[in-house]
């Protein structure tokens, strides 16, 4: 009887699970509906949230390294609210320096660019005419590809250069409004996350305590301080790099006399935040803009970035990023490809620390079930070719502690008895 009525309440809950995917198959559109907006209020939070934890690092420093030493009674008393302000100080001061000292440039440079766009057009023509004249005077090429690269490209330039394809007044204000409002409450509310951060972690653990099985906890503390190591540290220590890269890319070019230094350097700057992409996607373009005004200055430009990412390849990067992330080439490139292929260009930038974590969590998990399996599995691991005479002559001597396996292995099949009785009642 026991066993028809569970049968019974299995049937009713796929029914029902049924009737609900339903009913959001039909109602898909109000749903996404609801969670684009609930997304579109939680903005500023999100924002705030990020501007936080970057901000943390900062103001642990002032916090432990600088008054937390000093042994005075009243330092201590306020030590958090003037770390805490010496932090935004620095953020904020930090800030209106760059924007004080690129804004006006990069607008400069940008209305020069949209000005000089049509001469561009023509000189690129004239190039690219006496190339492809050379080329199929010299090797007999065939010239259509070249003509309908040099079509295409010219028709973007003169896209950039038509005012019309933008966005209307009216739009591009409201989203500019949107923008500013949203990083003003991110401001906002990130300096109570910071000022409150102890508390609120409690509370979250509280939660989890509460409401989630207390086996799960090691796991899940273990999940979030792999993340924070592989994350936080590469984030802060890829945005520094950025930052160093940047200045020197607008020095350089400033020397070379080399024009868009501000609006070049703001470029490379932010595309090497990008892990392996990052140099090409903003060394091309802008070796491109500078071979429309004259194809030296893009020579230069290539040997100068050429060696400034060398400098940052090996000097600077693992001084001030380090080893953090512990993956090599190929998981690299393919956490970038696959984040960037999903959520775009935030998933370039956090794909591979997040990656790097799940590739550390699965490590050590791996190495732990090896360890369980004993020698036999060593051995199993350093054979090119596996034949099962060779296994049968292995004695299996377990790599850890005898007592700790049986346990473990004990543990295991309590775990799985007591599922099983739970799924019998």
């Amino acid at each position: 009887m026991k066993k028809q009525f569970n049968k019974m309440a299995g049937i009713l809950l796929c029914i029902l699970f049924g009737f609900i995917l339903l009913f959001i198959m039909n109602r898909i559109d109000y749903i996404w509906g609801a969670i684009v907006t609930l997304i579109n209020v939680l903005t500023p939070f999100l924002y705030a949230f990020g501007l936080a934890y970057i901000l943390n690092f900062p103001f642990r420093f002032f916090e432990n390294k600088v008054f937390g030493k000093i042994k005075v009674k009243w330092v201590q008393k306020i030590n958090r609210p003037i770390s805490l302000t010496l932090t935004y100080v620095l953020f904020i001061g930090l800030l209106s320096f760059f924007t004080a000292i690129l804004i006006p440039q990069l607008f400069e440079n940008i209305s020069k660019l949209v000005t000089s766009i049509p001469s561009y057009i023509k000189s690129f023509k004239e190039g690219t005419n006496a190339l492809v004249n050379w080329l199929s005077e010299r090797f007999s090429m065939n010239t259509s590809f070249f003509d309908g690269l040099k079509n295409n490209f010219t028709g973007f330039l003169k896209s950039l250069a038509n005012l019309d394809n933008l966005s209307n007044v009216y739009s591009a204000a409201l989203s500019t409004g949107v923008f500013v409002y949203n990083w003003v409450m991110a401001f906002i509310i990130s300096i109570y996350m910071l000022a409150s951060k102890e508390f609120l972690c409690r509370q979250i653990k509280r939660f989890c305590v509460a409401f989630l099985p207390t086996k799960w906890m090691p796991a899940i503390y273990d999940i979030i301080d792999v993340s924070d190591d592989k994350c936080g540290k590469f984030l802060v220590g890829k945005i520094l790099d950025s930052t160093i890269i940047g200045v020197m890319v607008f020095i350089c070019m400033t020397l070379l006399h080399l024009p868009f230094a501000p609006l070049i350097s703001v470029i490379v700057a932010v595309c090497n935040i990008i892990p392996f992409f990052g140099p090409f996607l903003g060394g091309i373009p802008s070796g491109l803009l500078l071979f429309m005004v004259d194809p030296l200055y893009c020579l230069e430009f290539v040997v100068m970035i050429f060696i400034l990412q060398q400098i940052d390849g090996n000097i600077i990067g693992p001084k001030v990023v380090g080893s953090k992330v512990g993956l090599i080439g190929f998981w690299s490139l393919f956490s970038v490809i696959l984040a960037g292929g999903i959520f775009g260009l935030p998933g370039m930038i956090l794909g591979t620390p997040i990656f790097a974590a799940i590739y550390t969590l699965i490590g050590r998990k791996t190495t732990k079930r090896i360890e369980m399996k004993g020698e036999k599995a060593e051995r199993v691991i350093k054979m090119n070719v596996i034949k099962s005479n060779d296994l049968i002559n292995i004695k299996a001597k377990p790599t850890i502690n005898a007592h700790i396996k049986s346990h473990l292995l004990k543990k295991d099949s309590n775990d799985e008895t007591k599922e099983t009785e739970e799924n019998e009642e």
